[in-house]
C-alpha cells in the first residue's frame, strides 16, 4: 500500500469524505489535512510537504482559484489538483493554462486515483528532469559522474550538428550498442526511417536551439532491430557567452508506461461509450415508465369533465391525480441522480401550507399504516406554516419520511408526526418512530445516496437507499435542512425537516377542484394528436374531444404528414418517440406545411437536451408525460382566444 501525503481543500464533509474513501480503495494509505479557508491552507503549506493538493472548486469563503494561486506560489512543485462537479470545460481549460495539474469530476470520481497516480509520476519525472539538466550545467567532471551513476537514463551529449560525442553505460544498456559503434554519428540512427525521411531529429534540434529544450516522445529503434517507446528532452548547451556548443539528449524508456497509459485510453473510451448506452437505456426507461401514466390522468380529467361529481368526491380525485404526478418526479429523481448532485433541480416556488401537505402525505401513507397496524398520532402545533417552496417536491419530502418510518417500525408500533414554530421564521417538522433505531456508526451515512446502515437491513427491508438522500438535498434545496436523531439500535429514530417560513402568511383555503367546459373556451380548434401508444391517444382525445375541439389522430411521422398535408389545423400536439421516425422530424416539415400553426411536444423524455432539441426543431413548448392536463389546457385557451 502506498502511502499519501494529502493535503484536501473542501468545506464538504461528505464529499470529503467520499474522495479519501476512493483513494484508500486504490490502495493508497491516505494522511489527509483538510481545510476550507485561506489562513488554514497557508498554514498547511509552512508546516508540512505534500504529495499531492486537491481542491474545490467553489466554496462559500474561499475559491479553487485562491489556492491554485497561493499553492503556485508556495509550493510549485506540489500537483495541484481540481476536484469539484461543477467545474465546466472553460474553466476546466483556464484552470490548466493557470497552472493545475488536472481537474476530476466529482461525479465521475473513480478518474481520481488513476489521474492523482499521473500527477505523482510526472511531478516526480519533472523532479529528476530538471535535476538531470541542472548537473549537466555543471562540471565536466561532475556531469560524467552524474551521468555514469544513472541507470534508467540515457544521456547523450551531441555536437552543434547532432553527432554523437558521449555515451554513458545506461545508453548502451537501453539502445543496445556500444559508445565505439555510435560515437560520431547522428543520433539519427536511432529513428525510424519514416522519421529520417520527415527529418524529426533535424527538426527537433532545431527547437532545442530556439527554445532552449525540446521534448520528444515517440518509437526508436535498439540495435537487435527491437523497438521502444522513449520519453526524451533534448537541451542546448550554450556557453556563457550563448554560444551553442552542442545537445543534452536524454532518453527514457517508457514503453511500460505508454503502454498503460494506452490502455487507460481504451478504459476510458470503453467506459464512456459504456456510460453513453446506460444513458440512452435509462432515457428509454423513463419513457416506459412515464408513458402509462398519461392514460391516467386523462382518465381522471374525463371524471372531472363528463360527471357531474359530490364535492367530497374531489379530494379522491386530487389524491390520484398528485401520486401520479408525485410517481413521474420519482422518475425523474431515481433515473438521474446525477442532476440531484449537480443541483439542477428544477423548482416551482409557491405558497405552500405544510399541514395541508402533510395531511396529504398521511393520506397517502393510510394503508401503509393500516397494514401493519401502526399506531399514528399528529400534532400540528405550528401557528404559522405556510412555506415559499415546490408542493411536489416538499409532498415528496414528507411522504418518503412517512415511508421510511412505516417501513422500519414494527407492526403494532406507533409514529409521531409533529409541527411546531421553533422561532419566528422557522417551521420544523418532525416524523418519530418506535422502529429499529439507527446506529452511531450508520448515522453520518443515512443522507447519502445508495447507503443503508448495513447489509442486514438491505437484507431485512430491502430498498436502494435513495428517498433519505433525495430528500435531503430536495431541503436544502429549499434554503431548509434534514437531521436524523436516535439513541441506537432499537430505540426508534425521530427525522427533522425545517423550513423557512413565508414572509406573508395567507388565509389557508381549502380550493374546490374546477370543472372545465366547452363553453370556457373563446371556440373550438382542430387538434392533429401525433401518439403511437393507443390507450394514450384515445385517452387524450376524449379529453381533448370533451374540451370541445376537434381531433384527427396519427400514429406514425408519415400519418401525420399526410394529415398535415390534406387538412388545416390549428394545432399540433406529437409524440416524440413514434415508430417509423421521431416528432422532431414532424416539427420540421409542420412550419412549411402549417405556417404559423402552434405545435407542442409531449414527450417521455424530460432532460434539458430534449427540450432544447424539441425547441429547436420548431416546437413551440414542451410536455414531459404523465401530461399536466391544467397546463396543456391553458396552452389550448391561450391559442383558442388568440385565434381570430
Amino acid at each position: 500500500m502506498q502511502s499519501l501525503h494529502l493535503l484536501l481543500v473542501e468545506d464538504n464533509v461528505l464529499d470529503a469524505e467520499l474522495t479519501i474513501a476512493q483513494l484508500e480503495r486504490a490502495d493508497y494509505a491516505v494522511d489527509a489535512s483538510i481545510v476550507y479557508d485561506s489562513a488554514s491552507f497557508v498554514s498547511a503549506l509552512e508546516r508540512n510537504r505534500f504529495d499531492v493538493i486537491l481542491a474545490d472548486f467553489v466554496m462559500p469563503t474561499f475559491s479553487g482559484i485562491e489556492a491554485l494561486t497561493i499553492a503556485s506560489e508556495r509550493s510549485p512543485d506540489t500537483p495541484f489538483i481540481f476536484v469539484s462537479g461543477l467545474l465546466g470545460e472553460e474553466h476546466a481549460v483556464d484552470m490548466l493554462k493557470r497552472g493545475a495539474t488536472d481537474y476530476v469530476l466529482k461525479q465521475r470520481l473513480q478518474r481520481l486515483p488513476a489521474v492523482v497516480r499521473r500527477a505523482m509520476r510526472e511531478a516526480a519525472e519533472r523532479a529528476q528532469r530538471i535535476a538531470v539538466e541542472r548537473a549537466l550545467r555543471e562540471t565536466e567532471t561532475h556531469f560524467r559522474l552524474l551521468v555514469e551513476a544513472l541507470k534508467d537514463y540515457a544521456v547523450i551529449t551531441l555536437d552543434p550538428e547532432g553527432r554523437i560525442r558521449t555515451w554513458n553505460v545506461a545508453s548502451e544498456r537501453i539502445l543496445g550498442f556500444p559508445a565505439q559503434d555510435v560515437l560520431g554519428q547522428s543520433a539519427s540512427i536511432f529513428y525510424n526511417q519514416e522519421d529520417r525521411e520527415a527529418s524529426v531529429f533535424d527538426n527537433e534540434l532545431d527547437v532545442a536551439r530556439r527554445e532552449g529544450s525540446a521534448s520528444d516522445d515517440r518509437w526508436l529503434w535498439r540495435k537487435d532491430g527491437h523497438s521502444f517507446f522513449a520519453s526524451g528532452v533534448t537541451t542546448a548547451i550554450r556557453t556563457e557567452n550563448n554560444e551553442l556548443i552542442g545537445f543534452s539528449k536524454i532518453v527514457r524508456d517508457a514503453t511500460d508506461a505508454h503502454m498503460a497509459a494506452d490502455a487507460l485510453r481504451l478504459a476510458k473510451d470503453q467506459a464512456e461509450s459504456a456510460n453513453r448506452a446506460k444513458d440512452h437505456f435509462l432515457a428509454v426507461l423513463s419513457h416506459e415508465l412515464r408513458t402509462p401514466l398519461t392514460p391516467i390522468l386523462a382518465a381522471v380529467r374525463l371524471l372531472e369533465i363528463k360527471h357531474p361529481l359530490p364535492v367530497e368526491a374531489h379530494p379522491t380525485l386530487d389524491l390520484i391525480r398528485r401520486n401520479v404526478e408525485l410517481e413521474a418526479r420519482l422518475i425523474d429523481d431515481l433515473l438521474d441522480l446525477t442532476s440531484i448532485a449537480r443541483g439542477k433541480l428544477s423548482l416551482n416556488f409557491a405558497s405552500v401550507a405544510m399541514d395541508t401537505l402533510l395531511a396529504s402525505a398521511l393520506d397517502m401513507s393510510e394503508a401503509d399504516l393500516r397494514a401493519k397496524n401502526l399506531k399514528l398520532e399528529t400534532h400540528f402545533e405550528a401557528p404559522q406554516f405556510v412555506v415559499l417552496g415546490d408542493a411536489a417536491r416538499l409532498q415528496q419530502i414528507a411522504w418518503n419520511l412517512m415511508k421510511n418510518a412505516v417501513k422500519f417500525t414494527p407492526a403494532g408500533g406507533r409514529i409521531e408526526v409533529r409541527t411546531w414554530n421553533p422561532d419566528a421564521t422557522t417551521i420544523a417538522v418532525s416524523v418519530t418512530d418506535s422502529g429499529i433505531g439507527i446506529s452511531s456508526e450508520a448515522l453520518p451515512r443515512i443522507f447519502s445516496a445508495f447507503e443503508q446502515a448495513d447489509d442486514s437491513i438491505t437484507r431485512s427491508f430491502g430498498g436502494l437507499g435513495l428517498g433519505l438522500a433525495i430528500a435531503s438535498t430536495l431541503a436544502q434545496k429549499h434554503g431548509g435542512t434534514l437531521s436524523a436523531y436516535s439513541e441506537g439500535r432499537d430505540t426508534g429514530a425521530r427525522f427533522t425537516l425545517t423550513l423557512p417560513l413565508a414572509k406573508v402568511q395567507p388565509a389557508h383555503e381549502a380550493v374546490p377542484l374546477r370543472a372545465a367546459s366547452q363553453e370556457e373556451h373563446a371556440r373550438s380548434l382542430r387538434v392533429l394528436l401525433v401518439e403511437d401508444n393507443e390507450q394514450t391517444s384515445s385517452a387524450m382525445a376524449e379529453v381533448l374531444e370533451m374540451l370541445g375541439h376537434r381531433v384527427e389522430v396519427a400514429t406514425t411521422v408519415g400519418s401525420a404528414l399526410e394529415h398535415a398535408k390534406n387538412s388545416s389545423f390549428d394545432l399540433l400536439v406529437s409524440d416524440i418517440g413514434l415508430p417509423d421516425g421521431s416528432g422532431l422530424d414532424i416539427a420540421r416539415a409542420w412550419t412549411a406545411l402549417q405556417p404559423d400553426t402552434p405545435a407542442v411536444a409531449i414527450t417521455g423524455y424530460g432532460m434539458d437536451e430534449d427540450i432544447r432539441r424539441c425547441r429547436e426543431a420548431g416546437f413551440r413548448d414542451h410536455l414531459t408525460k404523465p401530461v399536466n392536463f391544467s397546463r396543456l389546457e391553458a396552452l389550448i385557451q391561450t391559442l383558442a382566444e388568440s385565434a381570430p
